[in-house]
């Protein structure tokens, strides 16, 4: 059984949180983030890691799962601390089976100004700088039209990973921020994309089962 981290991005449904777990036969742990939705507290990239780090701290004092069974996800913003915790593990010697990231950020500044070539002080989620870092497979998902994350953030962050834990990204011909799931539906793309990557990269004797 594979414990799965969801980072819920504001005007997410849970809907795709059941699609999660019925169509890849995973559990699936979903949480807000501080200010957003029904969560207290004010947002900022502070709480954001804080968020992530209680939620992580939930799964492995209370429901006992091991870092290694984990597949991270990170949405948008969502990657940025999904970034965060996979770098923070990696480092401490108890890396997670995998990370997704969808539609995710080079960081924040970035996305603004797309010609940036280092990491201004002040910018938040610098996921970048945190790639080579991180030692657990990595998927990246973006599509080719995005009107929100260019989708260079996405090729950027690719080549960002260390070739060792590179999986096969998946672009998306046309796609955009918020549509990536309704485009590749009909067909099943989706999810048997993530599900190769299940069995390719995190079904191993260091990653999930």
């Amino acid at each position: 059984m594979i414990n799965k981290h969801l980072h819920k991005q504001p005007g997410m449904i849970y809907d795709q949180f059941f699609d999660f777990s019925r169509q890849l036969n995973v559990n699936v742990m979903a949480f807000e983030y501080s200010g957003y939705g029904k969560a207290t507290g004010s947002p900022s990239e502070a709480n954001c890691y804080a968020d992530i780090d209680a939620a992580f701290k939930y799964l492995i004092e209370t429901k006992k799962v091991v870092p290694s069974r984990l597949i991270l996800f990170g949405r948008s913003i969502g990657s940025g601390p999904t970034c965060y915790l996979a770098e923070r593990l990696s480092e401490g010697g108890t890396p997670v089976g995998g990370v997704i990231l969808q539609s995710p950020v080079l960081s924040i500044f970035r996305v603004v100004f797309p010609n940036l070539r280092h990491t201004w002080w002040g910018d938040i989620f610098p996921n970048v700088d945190r790639m080579k870092r991180i030692e657990s497979p990595v998927f990246v998902m973006h599509g080719t039209r995005d009107e929100i994350v260019p989708f260079g953030h996405g090729q950027e962050l690719f080549l960002a990973t260390p070739v060792k834990w590179r999986a096969r990204p998946l672009w998306v011909e046309g796609g955009g921020h918020n549509d990536l799931e309704g485009l590749l539906r009909h067909e099943g793309t989706y999810f048997s994309c993530v599900l190769e990557f299940f069995r390719e990269w995190c079904f191993t004797e260091r990653g999930v089962y």
